[in-house]
Order: structure tokens, then sequence, then C-alpha cells
């Protein structure tokens, strides 16, 4: 395992990483992460994340978990591949969303069989039997593409009547049960596991896209149901900017196909041990390590991992670009969402300063203050182009926002929505829906406790909650530290803003 001298921390995503580490990325895996047992759970079939929060990498883990011995591992990436045939299937289907979603439910039943059966032809003639021509030996995402696209083909030559028996006889040829049968016994030996991964960015406005998307929810409920206590398990991987959509407005009873979804929402304790983790492992490999690094550490103990890693390399305090003392970690957090890609790009962005003046693996307040504040620009833009496809122009209509105050009353938000009106399209402005998409980005948040005296403020953001955050306009409000320079905020309080809980000052990074 070898990760670069301009990237201590690690890759930012988890496709480079598996490129520059290939099968030294599991000695790299934190396997102390809160969303391992929770995510390989039988129960379990729906993972929700947002950009950077780690679907990839939980993918990944799967693959090497010790949980379920010795499981034939099936990845279902690239979905950008079968993308267009998928949106054109869902359009042929039918125009009515109740028509259509139970249609491409079974479709997205026999998709998966067909990966299974393409993954393990070579186990049995009878399941080779079951491959026809469609069921190709090359990738997964490709051969999704010929199945959907076998579809588009028999379904454009039936009628609306049609097309539910045509569906049906694939779904139940003889060969398919027959081949079915030999995949339990096979599962009842070495268990399957599929994680198929989604498309980051949807148009919500897309009906046929979402009713794809949302038969594929229906589907992994029903499929994980039917077949998980006999050794088949099915891992759905949904982005969390269009998941609420689907929940709130595509999905056909919410209550019965999404129950106890795994969400990515990571705690600040857990950030730092998986950051912490990564350091630890590039030190140890260069031999950097400092006294205290190389007593044991008990990964599992936040305060021992920020007494023994942390500290000794950040510092403790830091005094931030407006001359206020903080911890250093809780610093670095609150410029981000959060996510792990993010505290990674940031940690990495401190150590190639350290690195180009001499000091690394030691980090000053310069390096720290001066890269959080080169990288936050680009933090914020990220998190504003992965919202693009659900709100068309979302950059310009947030720019509404410049020169907003640090901390203000809701009612703000409703004079700066009507400064973004013609951004909208046509017939979609309105000021509840400015609200609900500066939200949603996470770019404003609702201030849940103020401490004046020790100088900080907690605010409740969306992107860690399961719900939506509702901002009305009598709520005080805070705009998140990552967006500072993109609005160019103006600073009319002193306290610092946390997006995470404080129960006291300095304790800011616990919880």
């Amino acid at each position: 395992m070898t990760q670069s001298m301009h990237t201590p921390f690690g890759q930012a995503d988890c496709e480079s990483e598996l490129k520059v580490l290939k099968s030294g990325y599991s000695k790299l895996y934190f396997d102390e992460t809160p969303f391992n047992s929770a995510a390989i759970e039988p129960e379990t079939y729906l993972i929700i994340g947002r950009r950077g929060s780690g679907k990839t990498a939980l993918a990944q883990y799967f693959s090497f978990q010790k949980v379920i011995d010795n499981p034939i591992y099936i990845d279902v990436d690239e979905p950008a591949i079968y993308q267009q045939v998928l949106s054109d299937m869902a359009a042929r289907a039918s125009e009515s969303r109740e028509i259509a979603i139970p249609r491409l439910k079974k479709v997205w039943e026999y998709v998966m069989w067909c990966v299974i059966f393409g993954h393990t032809r070579g186990e049995s003639v009878v399941i080779a039997k079951a491959c026809d021509e469609t069921c190709s030996t090359g990738r997964v995402s490709y051969l999704i593409n010929s199945v959907i696209n076998s579809f588009l083909k028999m379904l454009s030559e039936a009628d609306d009547k049609g097309i539910d028996t045509l569906i049906e006889q694939r779904l139940n040829d003889d060969r398919v049960d027959a081949a079915k049968a030999e995949v339990l016994k096979i599962a009842d030996r070495r268990p399957i596991i599929i994680a198929i991964d989604t498309l980051e960015k949807y148009d919500v406005h897309n009906d046929s896209l979402m009713n794809a998307m949302a038969a594929l929810v229906q589907c992994a409920a029903d499929f994980n149901l039917n077949y998980r206590d006999e050794g088949v398990h099915l891992k759905v991987f949904m982005s969390g900017e269009v998941f609420p959509y689907l929940e709130e407005e595509v999905v056909q009873n919410p209550l019965k196909f999404i129950k106890d979804p795994v969400y990515l929402l990571w705690r600040p304790k857990d950030l730092l041990r998986l950051i912490s983790w990564r350091f630890y492992n590039y030190l140890q490999e260069h031999s950097l390590l400092r006294d205290e690094s190389k007593k044991e550490i008990r990964w599992d103990n936040y305060h021992e991992v920020l007494e023994k890693m942390w500290i000794p390399y950040f510092g403790e305090y830091i005094i931030n670009a407006r001359g206020l003392k903080e911890q250093t970690f809780a610093y670095v957090l609150r410029h981000t969402q959060m996510r792990p890609r993010q505290l990674i790009l940031l940690c990495n962005a401190i150590a190639k300063r350290a690195l180009k003046a001499s000091r690394f693996p030691l980090f000053n307040d310069a390096d720290i203050v001066s890269a959080v504040k080169e990288e936050e620009s680009r933090l914020a833009s990220e998190i504003i182009n992965s919202f693009s496809s659900v709100h068309p122009q979302v950059s310009t209509i947030v720019d509404a926002l410049m020169k907003i105050p640090m901390i203000f009353t809701g009612n703000e938000l409703d004079k700066r929505a009507s400064q973004s009106a013609s951004e909208w399209p046509h017939g979609s402005y309105s000021p509840a829906r400015f609200r609900r998409l500066v939200a949603e980005l996470g770019i404003v948040g609702r201030v849940r406790r103020r401490n004046d005296e020790a100088g900080y403020i907690d605010a409740d953001f969306e992107y860690s909650r399961r719900e939506r955050l509702p901002i009305t306009h009598r709520d005080e409000c805070v705009i998140h530290p990552m967006f500072y320079t993109r609005f160019n905020v103006d600073f009319n309080c002193p306290a610092r803003v946390m997006p995470f809980s404080t129960e006291r000052e300095g304790d800011e990074a616990e919880r």
C-alpha cells in the first residue's frame, strides 16, 4: 500500500484509490466506520448518501468484509453506461406512473437475475442455458445495457396490453426458473452480494428516469425480502441529493418499499477516526510517526485518537482567520458538510503547504487557515454542482445570497429570493422554493443553540438529517462556513458557526 507524498490522507475519491492501491485498498479502509455493520445486515437493501459521503467505498467493503464468509461479490457500477437505454425503456413502459413503475419493477427483477446468471454461468450448465445472447461475459454495466435494450426492442413491437405478457414470459421462462433454483443452491454454499450503484445526478423532472429509479427501489425491497434468507443479498446505493424526491413524489407506498434505509450521515468523532487512520497508515509506512502515535491506539476511542493522532500533528487549538481561538479539528470540520471526501481534500491541502515549507508532518496555524480558505470555494462549488440536475440554473439562483449576513432572520431569504426570480425555469419560482433550495444545498441552516459568551452558534443543516429542514421567515438562520468566500458573507457576529452539536465550549468536535 503506497500513498503519494502529495496525498498523505489518501485520494479524495474511492475510484482513484482503487486505481492507485488495487488490492491494497482493503488495508486502508477503516473498519470502524459506523455504517459497515448496518449495511451488511440482511435486512438492509437501501443505502443513501450525498456525493462524497462514501457510497463507493462502502460498496467495495462488501468485497472484503468478514461477516459473510466467502461470498460471491457482484459490483454493478458505471450506471451512466445504461442510463439512456434505461430512460428509453421507462418512457416506453407507460405514460401513467401507476402502470409504468410496476412494469419497470419486473424488468429490474429480470435484470438482477441476468446479472447473477452472467456471473455464475460457469458454475452450472443449467444457469448457462438461461443466459441468452444478452448475458455477455463483459462488464456488468454493459450486460445491463444489453438486457434492457433487448426489452426495449421487444416492447417496441408490442401494443400496450401485450407489454405485461411479454415481461411475464421473460421473467417466468422455464429456463429462468431452473437457473434461479441452481443459483440458490450455490448461494447456500457461497452467499451472493450484489451492490448496484446509481448515478449521483438525476434530472428529477425526467419522469421516465425517476419512474425507473422508483421501480429499482421497489424491486430491491421485494427482492431482498424474497431471497435474503436464501443467501442472495441486494444492496442499492441511491443519491442523497435525489432520494428525497423519489420518496416524496414517486415511490408508490413508501412505508412498504422504503424500510430502514442506511443513511451515510457521519458524526464528527467518526470522521476524526477515519482521517486519523489514513494519516497513521501513511506515517507508519514512511517511518514518520511521532512518539505519541507509536503507542497502541484504540481506534474505537475518539479521545485517544484525538490525543495520539490529531493533536501531535495539527495542534489542539488554532487562531482562526478572524482572530478567534478554537479547537483545530472543529475548525477544519466546520468548513465541510461532514463528508469524508471534503475532509480528505482539506487535510491534503494542509499537508501540501507544510511539505512546501518543510514542516511536514507537522502543521501550523498558517498551513491550516490558508489551506481551508483556499479550498472552501472549491468545496462550495462542488456542492452546488451536485444539485445542478435537481435545480436548473442553481449556481445563478444562489448568487442572490451575495454579501448576506452570517446570521439573519428567515425573512431575509424572502428578500433575497425575489432577486433570483428571473433565473428560475418559467413558472417555478416562489419564495418558499428558494428557502427550500438553500436549505437543501446546506447553504443555510437553522440556529439550534447560541452561546455568545463562549462564542459559538450551533446550527442544524439538512445534509445531516434524514428529513427536510423547513425554514420559516421567523427562524434565526446562519450561512454554512464553507460558503463564506463563495458569497462574500458579511460577518455581523463574532461567534463561530458550528454545523454540529456542541454541548459546551471545548467539546465542539466530539458529538
